[in-house]
Order: structure tokens, then C-alpha cells, then sequence
């Protein structure tokens, strides 16, 4: 059964999956493909600022291939019919680095990270807003499930929830969630 009806509702709010991470030993996926999409992206907006060119942040700008996102989509439906996923979330604003730590920040959870996997430069890998991606995490147990009902559809092991309040992707980051907070409230607040 599809959880999100036409009008947008959901069908039973017990099977809704929210964004933090949940438990230490949970396994992190990103479902989906990055691609080297990064024209008008929260990244190159910045760039482009620093460099004092604000308005000049081109490059290739996300695509959506209707037909393979509505198969992702359904298996997330499905996913989340099944109760497989603890944590979801779209990394469509500022790519998997922006998603992760807000993720880790809302559960008050660290996570190990490796994207050499995603095999796109990292840069692209960390920033790229590419359309009909998820994080998700599930179960060590229920690894095996997931990775069937998205068979024949990008789906990548990244890493695992830890409880140690720190931030790793690879040997490139390594962030503490207390430094991940004040630049996340300063968004809602303006402090």
C-alpha cells in the first residue's frame, strides 16, 4: 500500500519515518545515484559568493528521470510499509554532507562514513543536490531485505550510526556534532 495517499496524507502515522539517526550499529545507505550535478547547488551558490561572482553558480543542474525515480519511490514505500527503515531523509539541499549531519544532530548520534563508494570526486559526492536520493538507515538484521526490495536499483552502503558525537566521511572530515549546532540554529533562529 502506498503511505502517502493523493492528497498527501499519511495513511498511518505509525509507519512514518522521520530524519535522525535512531541507534548505534545502524547501517547507512544512500539509495539512489550521485551524480556530478552540482549547477545551482548550495555548494556553488557559495562558491560563487566567495569568489564574488554570487550570481555566477551554472554547471549541470539536477535531472530526474521520471520512470526510474517512480521505481525508487515505490520500493521506499515499500520500505517503509515493511517497517525496514529507522531514518530517511533527502539530500536535496546542500547534498549528503548537509543530510548527514543533520541527521547526527537530530538523533545526538556521530557516524562513520565512507563515500569512495559513490565513485564521483568527493566534492561531488559531499555536495551533489542529484534528485530521487534518500539516506536511510536500517537494522544490521534487516540489511539483506532492504538490499532485495531495491534490487535492480542504485543503492550504496556508506557506513553505520555511532555513538560517539562525531562526524567521520572518510579521512577528509571529522566534526563534532556541539560544532554542527550553532551553524543549524543560526538558520531557525538567527543567533
Amino acid at each position: 500500500t502506498l503511505l502517502i495517499s493523493s492528497l498527501g496524507q499519511i495513511d498511518d502515522v505509525n509507519k512514518a519515518v522521520t530524519m535522525p539517526f535512531k541507534d548505534a550499529g545502524d547501517v547507512i545507505y544512500v539509495i539512489g545515484e550521485t551524480k556530478n550535478e552540482l549547477g545551482a547547488s548550495a555548494y556553488y551558490r557559495m562558491l560563487a559568493e566567495a569568489q564574488g561572482t554570487p550570481e555566477n553558480y551554472g554547471g549541470t543542474v539536477p535531472a530526474v528521470d521520471g520512470e526510474t525515480a517512480l521505481k525508487r519511490y515505490r520500493a521506499m514505500n515499500k520500505a517503509t510499509d515493511a517497517g525496514l527503515l529507522k531514518s530517511a531523509t533527502t539530500p536535496t539541499k546542500g547534498g549528503l554532507a548537509v543530510s548527514l549531519a543533520l541527521a547526527c544532530v537530530g538523533g545526538q548520534l556521530g557516524a562513520d562514513v565512507d563515500l569512495s563508494m559513490l565513485d564521483v570526486e568527493p566534492d561531488v559526492a559531499l555536495f551533489s543536490e542529484s534528485n530521487s536520493r534518500f539516506v536511510v538507515t536500517v537494522a544490521p538484521e534487516k540489511t539483506a531485505e532492504l538490499e532485495a526490495l531495491f534490487s535492480g536499483l542504485a543503492i550504496t552502503k556508506i557506513g553505520a550510526v555511532v555513538e560517539r558525537k562525531e562526524l567521520r566521511i572518510g579521512d577528509s572530515v571529522a566534526v563534532e556534532l556541539d560544532a554542527l549546532i550553532q551553524p543549524f540554529k543560526e538558520t531557525l533562529y538567527g543567533v
